[in-house]
């Protein structure tokens, strides 16, 4: 059963919190975050999947949630070696000072479309920070047998590397640049709470 809430996470953290709200953790083992890049006269695709975080959802008030999350660097994997050393590397995305990919939301609002929701909120990327609009889609929010409520959200967004400091790159023939700006960034995200057992 689909019910109308709002955001999307991965951070562990501890939530003090005033509101109504149900507290969400992220399920690492079930959720995962993928990317996209040209590359050459390629597409590199990979996948982050160290996921952590925790959200505020207010069913009666979508408005009310909010959400923490941290993606870590180091579980980057393209299905190459040497390319997950490169793109960890500080040439590009320098895990080794900049472990994590951080996101704080500090406003959610409904849109036109059923179970969809603009999350605003600071994006913290190889070390800068941006204020960013994520489209997130409330997929299910089901019940399963085990005294689990689970929660599942996908998020679908375009980020500009060079907006964050990852300028690393190459002049082909003809200015064509080695690497290309956008990522195309995609995340599943399923997050859980213990329900009371009838």
């Amino acid at each position: 059963m689909r019910k109308p809430l709002a955001t999307i996470g991965a951070l562990a953290v501890a939530v003090t919190s005033a509101s109504a709200g149900e507290v969400y953790f992220v399920d690492k083992t079930r959720s995962e975050a993928k990317f996209e890049v040209r590359y050459f006269y390629k597409l590199i695709t990979g996948k982050l999947r160290d996921i952590h975080g925790v959200m505020v959802l207010d069913p009666a008030n979508p408005g009310a949630s909010t959400v923490n999350f941290s993606i870590m660097v180091d579980s980057l994997d393209t299905g190459s070696a040497g390319l997950n050393q490169q793109l960890r590397s500080a040439y590009v995305l320098n895990s080794a000072k900049f472990s994590k990919i951080n996101f704080q939301s500090t406003s959610i609002t409904q849109t036109a479309r059923m179970n969809v929701y603009q999350v605003t909120g600071e994006l913290t990327l190889h070390g800068v920070t941006r204020r960013v609009t994520l489209p997130v889609e409330v997929v299910s929010i089901v019940q399963d047998g085990g005294g689990l409520a689970r929660a599942w959200f996908l998020v679908r967004t375009t980020l500009s590397r060079t907006d964050y400091g990852i300028t690393w790159n190459s002049v082909l023939d003809h200015a064509t640049l080695l690497v290309g700006d956008d990522i195309r960034l995609t995340v599943n995200l399923v997050a859980s709470k213990k329900v009371a057992t009838p």
